[in-house]
């Protein structure tokens, strides 16, 4: 959204991150949520929410129609994309009028966990955010009011395989 921000149209902005590895291999993955939903629900569970995918409300930036059962993905980096672009410009500007910004937020709480677009004030760990960099922050008694935050790297080949490898040490540690 960062780049969005910056002049770039969506479409471009998603092509271009498919390019450098960024994305899924098909970006309606992140486009849709699941990605991050999938991601949201393993932290949920650790928590000790009691949660399933049907449980979460998910967000997703493309309609149904150009889902991948209904539309091949060189038909959506083509034709499909580009019909998003002025919608999601026009939220962008909306937040810019509520002098914020909008970033794709994972959301967990005691009530509810969600994935999805949200405006974030423009001077938030959120808001600050650039690039494919992914953020955490965590309230707790302790962080109630200034939370804890972890941010860092969020996507691209090297960051994935270090957090395969990682997985990979982790596993062997179950097998005597």
């Amino acid at each position: 959204m960062s780049e969005v921000e910056d002049g770039k149209l969506f479409s471009q902005v998603v092509n271009a991150a498919k390019s450098l590895g960024y994305t899924e291999p098909d970006p309606r993955d992140d486009l849709g949520g699941m990605d991050v939903a999938r991601k949201a629900l393993i932290l949920a569970r650790l928590l000790g929410r009691r949660l399933n995918l049907d449980n979460m409300k998910i967000e997703s930036l493309y309609p149904e129609e150009m889902g991948p059962d209904v539309m091949p993905l060189e038909d959506f980096l083509v034709n499909g994309l580009p019909l998003l672009d002025q919608k999601i410009e026009d939220r962008i500007k909306q937040a810019s009028a509520n002098g914020n910004v909008l970033r794709y937020v994972c959301l967990i709480d005691d009530a509810r966990c969600e994935v999805g677009i949200q405006q974030v004030p423009n001077d938030s760990a959120l808001g600050r955010l650039r690039g494919s960099d992914n953020v955490v922050e965590i309230y707790s008694r302790c962080y109630e009011k200034q939370p804890l935050v972890i941010q860092g790297a969020g996507a691209g080949n090297d960051t994935t395989a270090a957090g395969v490898l990682a997985d990979i040490l982790d596993i062997q540690d179950l097998f005597p």
